[in-house]
């Protein structure tokens, strides 16, 4: 499965027709199907997308986001969407004062 996400250019957010979920969405509710006992294959099957590039922030069409879909009782899997998501979010905090220190050093008014 690695090696198939891998591949540059795979879309690995793609909604499905119905629920508009995202492969995210699919592997919380198939982890929330399995046996509390085999709780960290569905773990594991998460940590790979999230790996991959999947973005735990998208909402489906009933608004939920996959950590909102999660067994209550399966904390790790929560929190490893939410690390997920905190992850994406500083990422992007980072990017937007990268590209504010860019506009800074770029103004017109540097070439007074």
């Amino acid at each position: 499965m690695d090696m198939l996400l891998d591949q540059e250019g795979l879309e690995v957010d793609p909604l499905d027709r119905m629920e508009k979920d995202t492969p995210l969405h699919k592997a919380v509710r198939f982890a929330n199907m399995l046996p509390m006992a085999e709780w960290k294959d569905g773990e594991q099957f998460v940590e790979i997308l999230l790996d991959a590039g999947a973005d735990p922030r998208v909402r489906n069409k009933a608004k939920l986001k996959p950590v909102e879909l999660v067994d209550p009782r399966n904390l790790e899997l929560r929190k490893i969407l939410r690390n997920g998501e905190y992850s994406i979010t500083v990422g992007d905090n980072e990017l937007a004062n990268d590209d504010d220190d860019d506009g800074a050093h770029n103004s017109a008014s540097d070439s007074e």
